[in-house]
């Protein structure tokens, strides 16, 4: 399992590393929390009750095709409830290439309507360089 960002590095890394454009007044209040879905570790963060992010912390699982949609539905589910404006989730890039197929085709099903989702792939020395620079 992979260790959970710090808060002093979710700006850059949803900046520099996700591409997100959001206005730095999101950033000035940040919350984030660890939790599990069927056995998958993820940090959930969220930034100026704008933007939603999902960061998953188990790379191996071959049950992350179902997790990633339940994720998809939970984040879409939280987002409208919330009324917040982007939800992203985010993967490590390391997974074996049928688990990504799979995961990108059924995401890409699950999202096809919604421009506000995206999906992720990061790879574990990236997110690494987040949880140094932060400490």
């Amino acid at each position: 399992m992979l260790k959970p960002l710090p808060s002093g590095a979710v700006e850059s890394f949803v900046r520099d590393c996700l591409g997100c454009r959001c206005p730095a007044e999101v950033f000035k209040q940040v919350a984030s929390e660890q939790r599990e879905l069927f056995g998958i570790h993820f940090q959930r963060l969220l930034a100026g009750d704008r933007l939603l992010v999902y960061l998953v912390l188990d790379a191996g699982s071959k049950s992350l095709v179902g997790v990633v949609e339940k994720l998809h539905q939970l984040g879409v589910a939280e987002r409208n409830a919330a009324g917040y404006n982007r939800l992203r989730i985010v993967l490590p890039a390391e997974l074996e290439d049928s688990i990504r197929s799979q995961v990108i085709a059924s995401f890409a099903d699950a999202a096809a309507e919604d421009q506000k989702v995206h999906l992720h792939f990061v790879p574990q020395d990236r997110l690494n360089a987040y949880r140094i620079t932060a400490t």
